[in-house]
């Protein structure tokens, strides 16, 4: 078949695989995540929880006794009703498809490594959509410290030695996968081009990713393992990650804060917190971040909350290594980012 918006342009009709083997074959995996409201209801008591989310997705399969209780046929008699038992569902199937869960319901390594990491982070600070993103561009290969095809594009790392550049780029980087308190004005301060070759693999990842997570409501209400017929459609929409995009704003606030206190040290990086005038340098660096970011919601709090980001994402990592799951190259480029950003932390 061909997608409806196709039909008036003959010539270039790609056809839609929708009854190809893969398709039908992934949409069959997925086919025992049938799970009744009951088992999500006791989760988020179990879990001292009130959001389906990720962090609670994870957390019901985390150990294989819940992972098995996951495992449901669908009933035909009697199809999922309520919006919290498809949310969870089709959250559950998405992660499932993405290779985050395994077909026993249980977590691989990406699994161990977010769920690691989101459990340290705090609640509203609301990480759990970027650290997602943030895995898969690990995976896809696209999350490092290096130049896209060796050339330096503006807003890029301005001091420092090559290696010092690498681990700015990196920090650069992760931070730029969460979304800024915004303020609703015009953006005034500074860009980067540097972050927008990275924010397009973003971008296009969070459309592709919400996508799949439609695609998934869809076939499981045609399928009939949900009611159809139903007036909470934008609730559950509503309810499902990736909702907006990101842009690059919180990797231009973290660099503005790190050359400021750079520039104020005489051009050379802190690398003793302790040392005399670095207490004063920082709170002066964000001081100049309130001065720039006038779109932004108490800047000097979201450049802590970018941090903590970070952290999350260095723990993350540090799972996936001790799993072997991830290069040694990049660990050590995290590592060496930690080492070098630490002492100049706010």
């Amino acid at each position: 078949g061909y997608f409806w918006f196709e039909y008036q342009t003959p010539h270039n009709q790609k056809p839609v695989q929708h009854n190809s083997a893969q398709t039908a074959q992934l949409a069959e995996r997925v086919s025992g995540w049938n799970v009744t409201y009951a088992i999500v209801e006791e989760e988020l008591r179990r879990q001292n929880s009130s959001t389906i989310d990720f962090s609670l997705c994870l957390g019901a399969t985390a150990a294989e006794r819940f992972a098995t209780r996951t495992k449901v046929k669908n009933n035909p008699q009697a199809p999922l009703e309520k919006k919290d038992e498809i949310v969870a569902n089709v959250i559950w199937r998405f992660l499932e498809l993405r290779g985050f869960l395994l077909n026993t319901h249980t977590h691989s390594p990406l699994a161990r490594a977010m769920y690691t990491a989101i459990k340290q982070a705090r609640l509203n600070d609301k990480f759990q959509d970027s650290l997602y993103l943030f895995l898969e561009l690990v995976r896809a290969g696209v999350m490092h410290g290096h130049l896209w095809s060796n050339r330096a594009f503006s807003g890029g790392p301005s001091f420092g030695t090559d290696d010092e550049k690498s681990c700015m780029l990196l920090v650069m980087r992760v931070l730029s996968i969460v979304p800024l308190n915004f303020q609703s004005q015009a953006w005034s301060a500074p860009l980067s081009r540097e972050l927008l070759v990275f924010n397009s693999f973003v971008r296009s990842l969070t459309r592709a990713l919400r996508t799949l997570l439609e695609v998934t409501s869809l076939n499981m209400l045609l399928r009939g393992d949900a009611r159809r017929a139903r007036d909470d459609l934008l609730d559950i929409t509503l309810s499902l990650p990736f909702q907006t995009e990101v842009n690059t704003g919180f990797g231009v606030l973290a660099k503005v804060y790190l050359d400021a206190l750079t520039h104020i040290n005489h051009g050379v990086r802190v690398r003793d917190p302790i040392a005399e005038g670095v207490a004063e340098a920082k709170a002066l660096a964000l001081d100049i971040c309130e001065e720039t970011f006038t779109g932004v919601k108490y800047p000097k709090q979201e450049v802590e909350r970018g941090f903590r980001f970070w952290d999350v994402t260095l723990t993350a990592m540090r799972q996936l290594h001790s799993e072997g799951a991830v290069l040694q190259e990049l660990i050590d480029q995290f590592e060496a980012a930690e080492a070098w950003l630490a002492p100049m932390r706010p």
